[in-house]
């Protein structure tokens, strides 16, 4: 939600990419650091793993944690089968080059695309330009299409996002729901431009380590610049609510799937101890609100083993005691101005606004680069509040009576 710091060696890092060497050919990549992060938080494999859950009604998988029987729901968008796909693989891949040029800021070339599809030697990096061969005609015609997305008569091929996504994504002749448009081809055709036939472990036709390779970054980056201009003459504005969550949601499912390969990325905080025996009405009223088989809060908000959406732990592996030291007096991801919980003052905390459906009433005012996410919690199909009056009286009364805080028995 708030993005990364950057990293400690964005100070010292090497700019541009690097070389790597083997069986006489050469591959680029990024710089070693970026690769050391991205190997200890399972990026690689993350990324391939998010592809492959997006296979599993076509029998095209290739997983190697049975991703498609893990404990990440399988998306009903599967790849390149409807535009809701479409726009998961920009979304996806938007995240991705956020959070590295959040983490290098100084290093940020290494993640932008090119700024035209290249169609010469010269637009690519010299190590390259030797073995560069011209794109086919059909190519080069669709390169055109989406280096002049915003033009009227291109713009009009696309009615959504997702239309653009499949275009972009998807091979080429596949048909794009609601439009008579098929598929380009580009995403594959620009991936396997690139590849040492003789040199794989970094390289693009890898498909557990392409992420690796310098000019992964330089394609996907050309697509999201594609997507940004289409926004752009559409109308659309990078701090549109729907692309943040679109955005936040691919960042949340590659972080589940990181933690399906690697369980260990997200250790027991008290390992071997058992939760404290705690007494007190959050504890024995509020707590079981959150955790109830109906409201599921603590199943998106779980800590902290399940990775807590917006850094907010309501259940879980946690104490209660815990849980209420997150909540009071902290400040509300997406609430602007607001406390997650102020004592004595339900209608400041933005904890009890979100649940009772009045956080969109309250006057929230988004701090620079902050939003203000005033839908219902738990979410609703009819977006209505789904705790009971009952629930709610107790939640308001709790709050009003200063939030204290459970005892150990």
């Amino acid at each position: 939600m708030d993005g990364y710091d950057p990293h400690p060696t964005d100070a010292t890092m090497k700019d541009g990419s690097a070389e790597f060497t083997k069986n006489g050919q050469i591959d680029l990549t990024v710089q070693p650091e970026v690769i050391s992060w991205m190997e200890e938080n399972e990026w690689q494999a993350a990324h391939f793993e998010w592809h492959s859950i997006r296979r599993c009604t076509g029998g095209m998988g290739m997983s190697r944690v049975n991703i498609c029987k893990s404990a990440v729901p399988v998306p009903s968008d599967q790849e390149c089968k409807s535009t809701g796909d479409g726009f998961q693989f920009l979304a996806m891949h938007r995240h991705m080059i956020q959070s590295l040029k959040q983490l290098w800021p100084k290093h940020s070339e290494q993640f932008e695309g090119f700024k035209k599809f290249p169609t010469t030697a010269e637009e690519v990096p010299q190590q390259w330009r030797s073995d560069f061969r011209p794109w086919s005609a059909t190519t080069l015609a669709n390169a055109k299409i989406g280096d002049e997305i915003d033009k009227p008569e291109n713009l009009s091929r696309f009615p959504d996002e997702g239309a653009l996504g499949m275009w972009l994504q998807c091979f080429a002749g596949q048909a794009i729901p609601g439009t008579n448009q098929q598929a380009s081809g580009l995403h594959g055709d620009l991936h396997f431009k690139w590849v040492r036939s003789q040199n794989t472990d970094h390289g693009l036709g890898n498909q557990f380590t392409n992420i690796d390779n310098y000019m992964f970054w330089k394609l996907h980056g050309w697509i999201d610049n594609v997507w940004e201009k289409y926004r752009v003459a559409k109308g659309m504005s990078p701090t549109d609510q729907k692309l943040k969550d679109a955005v936040a949601a691919q960042c949340y499912e590659m972080d589940a799937i990181a933690q399906v390969i690697n369980p260990d990325l997200t250790p027991d905080p008290d390992p071997g101890n058992p939760l404290p025996e705690e007494s007190g009405v959050f504890h024995e009223t509020i707590r079981p609100i959150f955790e109830s088989a109906i409201h599921k809060c603590s199943g998106c908000h779980a800590a902290p083993s399940t990775g807590p959406q917006a850094g907010l732990s309501l259940g879980g592996d946690i104490s209660s005691a815990d849980i209420v030291a997150g909540l009071v007096n902290k400040t509300a991801r997406g609430g602007g101005q607001f406390k997650l919980v102020v004592p004595g003052n339900p209608d400041q905390s933005w904890l009890y606004l979100k649940v009772a459906g009045t956080a969109g009433n309250a006057g929230c005012r988004p701090s620079a680069g902050g939003t203000c996410q005033t839908g219902v919690m738990p979410q609703a199909a009819d977006g209505k509040p789904s705790l009971t009056s009952a629930e709610l009286s107790a939640l308001r009364s709790w709050i009003q009576s200063g939030a204290p805080a459970p005892t150990k028995k």
